[in-house]
């Protein structure tokens, strides 16, 4: 019985027990950390562990984390016509008989998580502050990349070792996570709780919908034009979407969740990544070399774009009336572009 209660607990605590946004949990912080965890209720990142619990104090397990991020990113059925045999997306440890086998199994296929030196996902560790920081930098496009043109070699978004200073405990962090710490500081803007970043420690509900708080401004979850967005890390979580007139210095991201009905930015200028992992086209076709590619687009962008990502395989962007100034595709992706500087 008592297996039975964790198992039921976990599931709950990672997928969000059915209790409205508006519910009143009895346990809600006050302060920062209560006001995060209000917006990750109603922006649907995760929900109580029971009808009047938000367990604000509970850790996150990795196999949870992997839940809430393919939730939150839309990719809940987005792989399944992939017809991938899926074999590198999976873990030695994480048997198809768990609840969460399906989930970590998505979350390695956005990227967002990889195994350890022996293929181990360990899935019921919790999970700590810099491993949340690594994930979170590569699904928002924290991460650089090298750039090498005929005259020089950039990396775009890179981060200076500074943005570090003024922490004290940022050299606690492994040497496998240092440039992660930086990357979510310096690219994202976190800035720690109370001072520290708090790299080995594990990292709570509450902690991690600050985190989300901080670093995500604006969440795209119905379709229509949006003129007024605040300038800030933009989730497009939705089809039918169009963004008019936006001007960023941070990320603007595509998630999964846009579908056949589009979505696009238009008169828009981004000075940060823009990111492309929706708009995926369901029938590619096979080119003249046989390789299956879109034929079809669902995403479309005009005005000004400083680093464009275009990491999902099958999506053609529409670039067409866009300045790129740098773009980065995925095999099998296709961007339109008439016009680079």
């Amino acid at each position: 019985m008592k297996k039975l209660v964790s198992m039921i607990s976990a599931v709950a605590i990672a997928i969000g027990a059915s209790t409205s946004a508006m519910a009143a949990f009895s346990d809600m912080p006050g302060g920062d950390m209560g006001a995060a965890l209000e917006r990750a209720v109603e922006v649907k990142l995760m929900n109580g562990v029971d009808e009047t619990h938000i367990a604000p104090d509970d850790n996150i397990t990795r196999a949870q984390m992997a839940t809430i991020l393919v939730r939150a990113f839309g990719a809940e059925n987005i792989f399944e016509m992939f017809n991938e045999t899926g074999e590198e997306y999976t873990f030695a440890d994480v048997t198809s008989d768990k609840w969460y086998a399906d989930m970590v199994s998505k979350a390695a296929r956005m990227g967002a998580f990889k195994g350890d030196d022996e293929n181990n996902f360990n899935p019921e560790n919790n999970i700590t502050f810099q491993e949340t920081y690594i994930v979170l930098s590569r699904m928002f496009g924290f991460e650089p990349y090298e750039v090498k043109t005929r005259k020089t070699t950039v990396m775009l978004e890179e981060v200076d070792d500074s943005v570090l200073n003024g922490y004290g405990d940022a050299a606690e962090a492994d040497d496998w996570a240092k440039d992660y710490v930086k990357y979510i500081v310096g690219n994202g803007g976190w800035t720690g709780i109370n001072g520290q970043l708090k790299p080995k420690s594990y990292i709570t509900r509450g902690e991690f919908a600050m985190i989300m708080d901080k670093l995500v401004t604006n969440y795209v979850d119905e379709p229509g034009t949006y003129k007024t967005l605040k300038d800030g890390l933009t989730l497009v979580r939705s089809g039918g979407v169009t963004i008019d007139g936006f001007t960023t210095d941070h990320n603007l991201i595509f998630t999964y969740g846009v579908d056949e009905t589009g979505a696009s930015a238009i008169n828009t200028t981004v000075n940060g990544v823009t990111v492309v992992y929706g708009g995926i086209d369901k029938t590619p076709e096979p080119n003249t070399a046989g390789k299956l590619m879109p034929n079809e687009s669902y995403i479309s962008i005009s005005g000004a774009f400083y680093d464009v990502r275009n990491l999902s395989p099958y999506a053609l962007l529409n670039a067409s009336s866009a300045k790129l100034q740098y773009y980065k595709g995925v095999d099998h992706s296709l961007v339109s572009m008439m016009l680079t500087q």
